[in-house]
């Protein structure tokens, strides 16, 4: 017996009818009996101290089961350490956990977990909780940090390090028959898919079930297990539909055992959801930054050093930057390199991966610094890279174990029409458009056997296969 191949065949979507029919479950639509809903109050101020929190009120409000605060909600067994959602391992998205002590280290900051029998009931008292702050002088953006900014041992939660240098830099620009000196902003960046992150906790006993909005459920398990001093046995996670991650629910932030200590406390089910105001204070952001490059060049394009430094704020307790210069430092080949990042403690939480990733940020600047040296010497955009393609990595040396970068050159500039290009500014028109044409590289890294990524397969003897994967869908597909 013969069958089709699969591969290139159209195949519906398994997941289709159900997001356009509405029929998918989200994990916050997981509604356990007897539940509770919790509500977080958020500091409203940057930087101080707690110096009273008045919950008369709200206690008498309808409803209230519990109003945890730092005075008694339980302390957290251990808060492990950062790291870039290894697998295997746990993954907080930062060194802190809230709700420990009376100190406010940035706006948003969960000081008050409310629950009540009604989401409605807890959102009123919610508001009905009374906080007021001593506050100190708080710093929140590249302008007020820059006098302070230092370079970390490392960065990424110690994977990639504060500064790389090859060669000579300073050499290799005085040298240069060409150096091109740039700077760019960029503005902070929130995460805000369509569904906000959301957890449902529920305990039998000792055991412990999370309906979580998440990208690794395996993630929040042995993340919230450490948080919480249990056996990673003890916590079961399961992940539903999930309406959009892009980096936000790639880490484990601090609700999934928030709900899971008010849930304990209640002695009943707890649903805890951020409200779109949450999403912007309490599961990371892109940082605002600053990143400046000097390319030297000689009068045929081709580079003779670079000097890339990225300047951003991270938190009060975490050395925190998206690498940037990762794929910026190994795209063309360059004898003299210097790498750097510069970071200021600032009144934020910790910063998170972000689509598109880091790399893609320091791409942006060098592929514009590219074609400013380009426009300079008045060579082909293409043809330039191609002047400085490299069939190795320039920081090791290596041969790349494969690469398509000419061919995509020559396949996009044939798809794109590229021969048809005018370089000069403002030069084609479509009646009362102007058409613009242009080109950049980007790149990924590929983590070697330090970030393994397992799966579990098994072929029956009916044909059918069953893989599994602790990778729920992010939004894009439904894993079945």
């Amino acid at each position: 017996m013969t069958t089709a191949p699969a591969v290139g065949r159209p195949v519906d979507r398994v997941d289709g009818r159900h997001k356009v029919t509405g029929g998918a479950h989200y994990s916050a639509d997981v509604l356990p009996a007897d539940r509770a809903h919790a509500v977080l109050v958020g500091a409203r101020v940057p930087s101080g101290r707690v110096t009273g929190i008045d919950t008369d009120e709200a206690r008498q409000a309808g409803g209230v089961l519990a109003i945890l605060t730092h005075e008694n909600l339980p302390g957290i067994a251990t808060q492990p350490p950062l790291l870039p959602s290894l697998a295997g391992m746990p993954a907080p998205g930062q060194t802190f956990f809230p709700l420990q002590d009376e100190v406010v280290h940035y706006s948003g900051q969960p000081v008050a977990v409310v629950v009540a029998d009604t989401l409605e009931r807890a959102q009123h008292a919610a508001a009905l909780v009374r906080v007021t702050y001593q506050e100190t002088p708080s710093v929140t953006t590249v302008a007020q940090g820059r006098d302070d900014a230092y370079v970390p041992d490392a960065i990424f939660g110690g994977f990639v390090p504060g500064r790389s240098v090859r060669g000579d830099v300073e050499a290799g620009l005085a040298a240069a028959d060409v150096r091109i000196d740039a700077t760019y902003s960029y503005a902070a960046n929130n995460h805000n898919p369509i569904e906000p992150a959301a957890t449902t906790a529920a305990w039998d006993g000792d055991q412990l079930t999370l309906y979580d909005a998440t990208q690794g459920v395996a993630a929040t398990q042995l993340t919230v297990a450490a948080l919480l001093g249990l056996s990673p046995s003890k916590v079961r996670v399961l992940s539903h539909f999930v309406g959009g991650s892009f980096g936000c629910k790639a880490m484990i932030w601090a609700h999934p055992a928030l709900a899971a200590l008010a849930a304990r406390h209640v002695g009943r089910p707890v649903k805890l959801s951020l409200t779109r105001e949450q999403m912007f204070t309490s599961v990371g952001h892109r940082e605002e930054q600053e990143q400046r490059i000097e390319l030297g060049a000689d009068k045929e394009g081709r580079l003779v050093a670079l000097r890339h430094h990225k300047l951003s704020p991270t938190s009060p307790f975490d050395d925190w930057a998206e690498p940037s210069l990762g794929v910026a430092s190994q795209l063309y080949a360059c004898a003299h390199y210097e790498g750097v990042y510069r970071l200021f403690r600032a009144n934020t939480m910790t910063p998170t991966f972000m689509r598109a990733p880091g790399e893609a940020s320091g791409m942006f600047a060098l592929e514009c610094t590219m074609d400013d040296l380009a426009h300079q010497l008045g060579i082909d955009p293409v043809e330039l890279r191609l002047r400085n393609y490299s069939d190795t990595d320039p920081t090791t040396g290596n041969p790349w174990s494969s690469t398509g970068l000419k061919e995509c050159y020559a396949r996009g500039a044939e798809r794109f029409g590229w021969h048809r290009r005018r370089p000069e500014p403002r030069a084609h028109r479509d009646g009362d458009w102007l058409i613009g044409y242009g080109m950049a590289a980007a790149g990924y890294p590929v983590y070697g056997p330090n970030n393994p990524q397992r799966a579990r397969a098994r072929l029956y003897a009916d044909g059918t296969a069953v893989v599994q994967a602790a990778t729920p869908d992010f939004g894009t597909g439904w894993p079945r």
